[in-house]
C-alpha cells in the first residue's frame, strides 16, 4: 500500500486542480488553435538551413498543419492511424506533428540513428500506415521501413546540392515529397478534418523508449497526458511569451518533445539546432533566455570553457576569478559570477536566465562549477511514462544570488511539478524498506501517467502499483518534498553479507578520476560470491599523459595498473564492501541512449582490450556530427 506523505487526507486532488486551473486546452489541436489566437503572427519556430533562417509564426504553423492534415486524409489517413517520423528536428517536424494530431492520428517518433533492423521492427510493431522520413535517413534506411502505404520524404540529399535524391528523381512509387502533401488536399478531405473530434483521452503518441535498461517498449501517451504535463512544465519553468529557447535535443525523446509543446502553448520563440558543433554559434545568434540539455553536453560545455581559457593564456586569470567568486560568496553571501565571468556569459548569448538539465543525473561538481560562473544549471527528473516531467528545481533569482540555497540542494531534482503526487514504497526483493533506510522506490500519480505500453498489457500491469506508476528509481525525500534520486532499484547489488551497493554512487566517484572517461558498475560472480565489478573506458589523453610521466610503456598491463591504482586509492575513502573487486577495461566507448547516458542494459563485459583500437577511439560526445555551415564559425566553443 502507498500512503502519500505530502497530501493531507482532505485536500483537493492536485491532478484535478491542475486541470481546473490550466491555461492550456487538453488536446494538441485545441492548444494549437489557442496559441494561434493569442500569439497570431509572432515568430514561434526558427531554424537556420544552409546559412538562411526559416521561420514559422503561430498563425502559419496552424494553417500549414491544417493543410497537411487535409493532405494526409486525402491519402487515406483515418483517425487513430499511426504515423512514424524518422527525421531531424525542424520545421517539418512542427507541421507534421501538428497536422497528424489535427487529423486524429497517433505520432510515432523514432530515433534517426536506430539500426535498420530496429527501425523495421518498430514501424511494423506500431502498425504505421505512413512514414515521414528525411532524405538523409532514407538513403540509409531504404528497404527497411516495413510496408507502409506512403513514405513522405523531407528535404533533398545534402550530399548532392541542388539535386533531389535518386529515389525522387526516378519517380519511385509510394514516395511523396513532404512539401507536396498539402497540395493533395481536397474539399472532401478538408471537410473530413473539420468533422473529426479529438478528445483528451485519445491516444496522441507512442514513444518507443530504449532507456538505460535495454529493450524497446512503446509508451502510449494521450492528449491529456501531454497537455497537463505541458501546463505543469510551463509553471515549473516559468516560461513566458518573451522567452527564447534553443532546442538541441532530438524530439523523438519525451523531454524535448514536451518542451516543444510547452513552448508552443506559452508562445516562446523556439530555435532548432541539430548539430552540436553549431551550438556556440546559435547561442550567440539567438541569445536564448532558456536552454535545456543533457548532463553530457553541460560537461562538454565546461570543458570547452576551460580549453578556451587555456588556449588564450587566461587559465590563471580564470582560476583567480573562481577564487574571487568563492570568497565573495562565503564572506558577503553574494554570487559575483555573472560579473566576474562576463565573457563566458557573452559566449552563451548573454541573456540566459538559467539552464535546465534533464535526461540523466547531473554530477554535483558540474552544477557547482556553473554556479561559480554565475550560471544556474537546474536539474529535473522525469520518465517517458510520466509524459515525462515529474519534478524540477524552481528558479529563484534572489536565492541564487544572495543565498546558498542551490549549493545546499545540489543533487536534488527539486519538488514535484503541479498536479503530480510522489511517494516511496518498499522494495522487498532488494531488502530496501522506507522506514528502515529512509529511501525506497519512487512512485508517482497524476493526469500525466501514461495509458500503458503498446500491445503489452502484462508489462503495463508490472509498471503500476495500484494507481501509482512505479519509476524503478530509488529515492529519498526531504522535509520540504525535494527529491533525491539515489539509484535504479533494478541494479542495486545485494552482497552475500546483506550489504547493498548502489552503482550510481560508485560510478560518480570513479567517474571523477581524470583517467576514467566512462564507467559502468555492475554485479559480478566470483567463487559463487556476489561482488562489485566495474567496466572502465579509460580517457585516452589523460592515461597516455600519466603513463608518459611514469615512463611506462603503453600496453594493457600498464593501463590496467594505472586504473587499478586509482580504484585502490578511492577504496580507502569508502566503506570496504563498496570496493571494486573486478576491473574490466573497455577499448571503446560504452553504449549510450539517445540522451547520451550509459545504456546499462546494453553494456557487455569485454573479453579483451586492444590498445591500438583504444588509442584511436573517440568518445561519442566529441565525435563530429557534420561539416560546419559555410558562413558559420566551426569552433566548438560552448
Amino acid at each position: 500500500m502507498v500512503i502519500n506523505l505530502f497530501k493531507p487526507k482532505d485536500s483537493i486532488d492536485p491532478g484535478e486542480e491542475l486541470i481546473r486551473t490550466s491555461t492550456i486546452p487538453l488536446t494538441i489541436p485545441g492548444m494549437l488553435a489557442d496559441a494561434r489566437a493569442r500569439f497570431a503572427g509572432k515568430v514561434t519556430y526558427r531554424q537556420k538551413i544552409q546559412g538562411k533562417w526559416e521561420e514559422l509564426s503561430s498563425e502559419s504553423a496552424y494553417q500549414q498543419a491544417q493543410d497537411f492534415a487535409a493532405g494526409l486524409v486525402a491519402l487515406g489517413h483515418e483517425k487513430g492511424d499511426r504515423v512514424a517520423i524518422i527525421c531531424e528536428n525542424g520545421l517539418p517536424w512542427v507541421v507534421g506533428a501538428f497536422g497528424n494530431a489535427i487529423a486524429g492520428g497517433v505520432w510515432v517518433p523514432l530515433y534517426i540513428e536506430l539500426g535498420t533492423k530496429e527501425v523495421e521492427e518498430l514501424v511494423k510493431r506500431s502498425g504505421a500506415k505512413i512514414v515521414i522520413i528525411s532524405a538523409k535517413a532514407l538513403e540509409r534506411l531504404e528497404g527497411h521501413l516495413g510496408s507502409p502505404e506512403h513514405v513522405i520524404v523531407v528535404g533533398s540529399d545534402e550530399t548532392k546540392p541542388g539535386k533531389p535524391p535518386g529515389f525522387l528523381r526516378h519517380g519511385r512509387p509510394g514516395l511523396i515529397p513532404f512539401d507536396q502533401v498539402a497540395s493533395k488536399a481536397t474539399d472532401d478531405s478538408r471537410a473530413e478534418v473539420a468533422k473529426r473530434v479529438i478528445e483528451p483521452e485519445d491516444l496522441a503518441t507512442i514513444i518507443f523508449t530504449s532507456g538505460t535498461t535495454g529493450g524497446m517498449k512503446g509508451v502510449m501517451l494521450t492528449h491529456k497526458n501531454l497537455m497537463t504535463n505541458a501546463e505543469s512544465t510551463r509553471r515549473k519553468s516559468q516560461a513566458e511569451e518573451k522567452d527564447r529557447l534553443l532546442l538541441v535535443l532530438p524530439m523523438h525523446h519525451a523531454f524535448p518533445f514536451i518542451m516543444f509543446l510547452t513552448s508552443t502553448a506559452a508562445g516562446l520563440e523556439l530555435t532548432f539546432e541539430n548539430d552540436l558543433l553549431r551550438v556556440s554559434d546559435r547561442l550567440q545568434e539567438v541569445k536564448p533566455t532558456l536552454f535545456i540539455a543533457v548532463p553530457a553536453l553541460f560537461e562538454q560545455m565546461y570543458r570547452t570553457i576551460l580549453r578556451r581559457a587555456e588556449q588564450q593564456g587566461k587559465m590563471e586569470l580564470f582560476k583567480r576569478g573562481l577564487r574571487v567568486v568563492d570568497v565573495a560568496k562565503r564572506r558577503i553571501g553574494v554570487n559575483l559570477g555573472r560579473l566576474v565571468f562576463r565573457e563566458v556569459h557573452q559566449l552563451l548569448g548573454g541573456q540566459l536566465r538559467y539552464a535546465f538539465s534533464g535526461g540523466a543525473a547531473l554530477k554535483p561538481e558540474v552544477a557547482q562549477a556553473f554556479f561559480k560562473l554565475g550560471l544556474p544549471v537546474l536539474q529535473g527528473y522525469g520518465l517517458t511514462e510520466a509524459s515525462p516531467c515529474v519534478a524540477g528545481q524552481t528558479w529563484n533569482r534572489r536565492k541564487f544570488l544572495f543565498s546558498n540555497y542551490y549549493e545546499d540542494h545540489v543533487g536534488s531534482v527539486g519538488t514535484p511539478v503541479d498536479g503530480v503526487e510522489v511517494d516511496l514504497i518498499d522494495v522487498p526483493e532488494k531488502e530496501i524498506y522506507v522506514k528502515l533506510h529512509g529511501e525506497g522506490e519512487l512512485v508517482i500519480r497524476g493526469p500525466n501517467v501514461f495509458a500503458g505500453y503498446w500491445q503489452a498489457p502484462e508489462e503495463t500491469a508490472r509498471a503500476m502499483a495500484g494507481d501509482w506508476l512505479r519509476t524503478g528509481d530509488l529515492a529519498r525525500l526531504d522535509k520540504d518534498g525535494n527529491i533525491y534520486i539515489t539509484g535504479r532499484s533494478k541494479y542495486v547489488i545485494v552482497l552475500d553479507s546483506g550489504e547493498k551497493v548502489v552503482p550510481d554512487e560508485i560510478e560518480d566517484h570513479i567517474g571523477a578520476i581524470d583517467i576514467v572517461e566512462e564507467v559502468c558498475v555492475l554485479s559480478t560472480q566470483r567463487r559463487n560470491k556476489t561482488q562489485v565489478g566495474a567496466i572502465v573506458y579509460p580517457n585516452v589523453e589523460a592515461t597516455l599523459a600519466q603513463l608518459a610521466d611514469r615512463g611506462d610503456d603503453v600496453k594493457e598491463a600498464t593501463i590496467r595498473a594505472a586504473v587499478q591504482q586509482e580504484l585502490d586509492d578511492l577504496a580507502k575513502k569508502m566503506a570496504p564492501y563498496k570496493r571494486v573487486s573486478e576491473l574490466m577495461l573497455s577499448d571503446r566507448p560504452l553504449p549510450k541512449t539517445a540522451l547520451r547516458d550509459i545504456a546499462r542494459g546494453m553494456v557487455a563485459k569485454p573479453d579483451s582490450f586492444d590498445v591500438e583500437r583504444w588509442k584511436t577511439s573517440v568518445p561519442e560526445e566529441e565525435a563530429p556530427s557534420s561539416e560546419p555551415e559555410p558562413d558559420q564559425e566551426s569552433a566548438a566553443t560552448a
